[in-house]
């Protein structure tokens, strides 16, 4: 039987792991975590199912990740929304036609509105970037007031540096809505699983093909050495799929690539409820950037007790989870290098955001691990 390694047991490395196993391969996935399902991960607190590294909401247009995943678990239908404090209102994220109607006069709303409907087609999602760019100066000044009260304040949050040194692909992720549609999402595919993350993940892993090793630092038994893998010590010709920092794979030869980190902190409440939505942004106040609770994505409702999480973004150093690539012109010509050093290694497949250094959503990541595998199948 064929040997697959897969270094790291998040979604990304079980999702390609479970598509080899089914196809006939004995799997040896490493994890240096004590448990499976990486950034979503998820555990009961005091009677809630907490995500243990920040909000996880399925959400996808692809057909085949929702009924790949759907193989694992039920789903129940969820529709993210997100309040952001602006001007001590709590207002709909992404901004839209509701936002301006909560912070404007009404008949200035109303104007604004109808200014906005001649300029963008109804349901437009429009990047504040080349919103700020639009030739009507009324359409700029509502442009410069949410990139001044809704993205600059939060953007230096979380990512340590101003909205302009960003790149457009992390400034692009939260749009301006021209509509009243105030989901955070608007894709076909929205849910959650019933019984969480965690749980899913588990019946992900529960093939015979498939072994688990938790608390297994993979690089202590994986090395790369002149363009071979080797396991153990020994060369290792099975493909190998690495879900890791790319850059540690390779010793840093190049440097190390810039991450940012959250920390989180879990408060008990002893009321039912805390916050109207599950998450609410904080721009322009405090150190923490976000507040979610959890339990409010639960079929289940708990009475009487509840758990909110504060996010504390920060820089990444050696002793934190790595979990925001900084992409950057710098950053990105460091990256390359190293996804050279992998396209020279015989069999090494890199795979995830850690190991693309890409700012990938959950339903891409799953997207792009069933298509790995199916090309690593087509080559053996």
């Amino acid at each position: 039987m064929k040997q697959v390694i897969v270094a790291g047991a998040g979604i990304s490395g079980l999702t390609a792991a479970r598509i080899l196993a089914e196809s006939g391969y004995q799997v040896t996935i490493l994890e240096k975590r004590s448990h499976i399902g990486g950034n979503v991960y998820d555990y009961f607190y005091s009677g809630v199912l907490v995500h243990k590294y920040g909000p996880h909401l399925f959400h996808t247009k692809m057909r085949h990740v929702a009924e790949f995943l759907q193989r694992f678990s039920g789903f129940f239908p969820y529709e993210h929304r997100v309040l952001g404090e602006v001007r001590g209102k709590l207002v709909p994220i992404p901004f839209n036609y509701k936002s301006i109607d909560e912070l404007y006069p009404p008949k200035q709303a109303e104007h604004l509105k109808q200014v906005l409907s001649e300029a963008y087609k109804d349901g437009d999602s429009v990047p504040i970037m080349e919103l700020r760019r639009h030739k009507d100066p009324e359409v700029k000044a509502l442009a410069e007031f949410v990139f001044q009260n809704v993205f600059y304040g939060y953007t230096k949050k979380q990512w340590g540096k101003p909205p302009e040194e960003m790149s457009s692909s992390v400034m692009g992720r939260v749009p301006v809505r021209m509509s009243y549609d105030d989901r955070y999402f608007t894709d076909e595919f929205q849910m959650m699983p019933e019984q969480g993350y965690t749980v899913m993940m588990e019946r992900m892993a529960g093939h015979r093909n498939i072994a688990v090793r938790c608390e297994c630092e993979a690089l202590s038994c994986l090395s790369v050495q002149d363009g071979q893998v080797y396991f153990d010590g020994e060369r290792f010709d099975g493909p190998v799929i690495y879900t890791g920092c790319i850059d540690e794979l390779f010793g840093y030869r190049y440097g190390r690539l810039p991450y940012r980190s959250l920390d989180f902190v879990l408060e008990r409440r002893n009321v039912t409820q805390a916050q109207p939505v599950v998450q609410i942004n904080y721009p322009n106040r405090f150190v923490y950037t976000r507040t979610s609770e959890f339990k409010l994505v639960q079929k289940e409702k708990l009475e009487g007790r509840t758990i909110l999480v504060y996010e504390y973004p920060k820089e990444c150093t050696q002793e934190d989870i790595p979990y925001y690539p900084v992409e950057s012109e710098k950053s990105m010509n460091v990256y390359q290098k190293y996804k050279l050093l992998a396209e020279r290694t015989a069999n090494l497949h890199i795979l995830g955001r850690l190991g693309e250094y890409k700012y990938y959503n959950m339903d891409v990541s799953v997207d792009r691990a069933m298509k790995l595998a199916e090309k690593v199948i087509e080559k053996l």
